[in-house]
């Protein structure tokens, strides 16, 4: 049918952007690793966001499983790193407008709120997606079932 073809279409689409962004990630993490000289603050965030991003893309890239188990475990790595690479990306505009706009230069002393900031937002994400889930009874089936139709 041809909601069936379009939804090939998008899957090959989203796919292969998940390719690129997955390159071009893994050359940003390796340029970090290979050059001491990029280890420094602001580089230190856009290496996080490329880890983070690189792992989203990597999950985009593998789909969902059918094992109800590993769809959940799927599907909140899935979330949580693209979730995670938004966020990084906030703390990147924040350190930006308080170095350029407000010329401020203790921006380092930021690394560890921006940690607590990042990764903790997923605890209050998964526990926010479990309990809506429990109270709706959502499983993945439901999901994808609903995505077929």
């Amino acid at each position: 049918s041809q909601s069936m073809r379009n939804r090939e279409i998008l899957d090959a689409v989203g796919t292969t952007a998940a390719a690129l962004s997955l390159a071009g990630s893994s050359f940003i993490v390796l340029c970090y690793l290979l050059f001491r000289e990029l280890r420094k603050f602001s580089f230190k965030l856009v290496y996080f966001l490329a880890v983070a991003d690189m792992l989203c893309s990597l999950f985009t890239i593998m789909g969902g499983p059918a094992n109800a188990f590993y769809c959940f475990a799927h599907d909140y790595s899935a979330h949580f790193f693209c979730v995670a690479s938004f966020l990084w990306t906030t703390t990147i505009a924040f350190t930006l407008h308080r170095t350029v706009v407000k010329h401020k230069t203790d921006v380092e002393e930021f690394g560890f709120i921006f940690h607590l900031y990042v990764w903790g937002m997923y605890v209050v994400h998964h526990f926010g997606t479990s309990l809506i889930s429990s109270c709706f009874q959502i499983t993945c089936s439901d999901l994808s079932n609903q995505l077929k139709s």
